[in-house]
């Protein structure tokens, strides 16, 4: 086990409260699936989360971060604490796509075991999501027949995509987004200029954790640049050779970002509505329809961690189709 890093922000201390509360009446459950609708990686408030439930002298929302429990945690030692999470191939060095079998059947073991202290022992799985179906099937008995004393911790980013054989043998805890206000002084608090807190979170879809990444990567500077070189594209100035040898120099999930906001904002101007739902006039349905379907399959076209195709020609097709539906005359 490595050392963790312990952190939660503001908006999830409910969570955090409800499972403290839980653990004072003797009520936590043995399974909690933890849904974050958040793009932050969770890594760390699993951390913080399980030093809560282990330690022996919590303040407020704090482990005191002294007492055994605390300092083997912090130093990536205590034995009743397990994170199973993707794993890097030893030969290529590359993260896997999945939580194999193995790494499941090795967490099983390990709660089966004695426990080594007299507290509660936790096993996490992060991101649940990439568990394959061998996994999910190699848990279901582990959830079905629990361990006395043992807390399984479920966390996802997109819980429709796990069986629902799990899902129905946990406790479902959700982390959802701050509100604007929260999530305004928050980034404020991170640094950022005013003038830019409400462009980010429209960015973002009012996820301040990646407002704050996108602006890192200066966003915005791309999104102008992508305006400006799509247009020349549309207009036949630019080949789509052109347009994507340019947009590959970018970061795959900023690339991925762009296109889907891209399509986005067309369907909802062909549909008859704005972002806010706004009727406006010269909606076009078929067309819609159409970008809709280019939308579902450019973000499966694109998902190339998945698909193993080639990043250059499915983005080529993707931004082709894209100009035929624009430029085509509708009947």
């Amino acid at each position: 086990m490595q050392s963790i890093d312990p952190h939660f922000l503001p908006w999830q201390t409910d969570l955090l409260k409800r499972a403290l509360e839980l653990k004072a009446s003797h009520h936590l459950p043995h399974a909690v699936m933890i849904d974050s609708n958040s793009s932050q990686d969770m890594t760390s408030f699993i951390g913080h989360l399980s030093m809560l439930l282990l330690c022996d002298a919590v303040t407020e929302l704090s482990p005191c971060g002294q007492c055994d429990a605390c300092r083997m945690m912090l130093a990536g030692t205590y034995a009743d604490f397990s994170l199973v999470s993707l794993e890097a191939d030893e030969k290529t060095q590359k993260i896997s796509k999945n939580i194999k079998i193995e790494q499941i059947r090795n967490l099983i073991h390990e709660v089966s075991l004695t426990h080594q202290y007299q507290r509660l022992k936790i096993a996490a799985i992060y991101p649940a999501e990439a568990m394959n179906r061998a996994s999910a099937n190699a848990l279901l008995k582990t959830l079905e027949e629990p361990a006395p004393g043992v807390l399984l911790l479920l966390v996802t980013h997109n819980r429709g995509r796990i069986p629902i054989t799990l899902r129905s043998r946990c406790q479902s805890w959700s982390v959802g987004l701050p509100g604007q206000a929260q999530a305004r002084e928050w980034l404020a608090n991170e640094g950022f200029e005013a003038q830019d807190i409400e462009r980010y979170l429209d960015y973002a879809g009012g996820d301040p954790v990646l407002a704050l990444e996108l602006e890192q990567n200066d966003y915005a500077s791309l999104v102008k640049q992508f305006k400006t070189r799509f247009g020349q594209f549309l207009r036949g100035d630019l080949s789509v050779t052109g347009l994507c040898q340019e947009l590959l120099a970018y970061e795959l999930s900023l690339l991925r970002r762009l296109v889907n906001m891209t399509l986005t904002a067309y369907c909802y101007q062909s549909s008859g509505i704005d972002a806010d739902a706004n009727p406006h006039p010269g909606g076009e349905k078929s067309r819609a329809q159409q970008l809709l379907d280019l939308r579902q399959r450019a973000q499966n076209q694109l998902r190339i961690e998945e698909n193993n195709l080639d990043l250059q020609l499915q983005l080529e097709d993707v931004l082709i189709s894209l100009k035929q539906i624009l430029t085509r005359r509708l009947i």
